[in-house]
C-alpha cells in the first residue's frame, strides 16, 4: 500500500466531513463548534483504537497527526502574515 496515497484519501475524506458540518454550522451557532470538532475527533480516534495493533501504536499515530497538523498550522499562518 502506498502510505502517502493512504494520507490522502484520510485527509480528502477529513475535508469532506468538514464541507459537510459547514453545511450544518456554516456561520451559525458557533459556540457549538468545539463539541462538533471534539465529536468528529472522538469518532476518528475510537476507530484508531478498534483497528491499531496496540493503545501504543495508537498513541503514535495521535502524536505524530498531532504534531503534523499544528506545523501545517503554523507554516499556514506564516503564510498569511507576510
Amino acid at each position: 500500500m502506498d502510505v502517502e496515497k493512504a494520507f490522502k484519501h484520510g485527509q480528502e475524506a477529513g475535508f469532506d466531513a468538514l464541507e459537510a458540518l459547514g453545511k450544518i454550522y456554516d456561520g451559525k451557532n458557533q459556540a457549538e463548534m468545539p463539541s462538533v470538532y471534539a465529536g468528529l475527533l472522538t469518532t476518528v480516534m475510537h476507530c484508531l483504537f478498534a483497528h491499531a495493533p496496540s493503545e501504543e501504536a495508537a498513541d503514535e499515530v495521535i502524536s505524530w497527526a498531532r504534531k503534523t497538523a499544528e506545523a501545517d498550522w503554523y507554516e499556514e499562518r506564516q503564510k498569511g502574515e507576510e
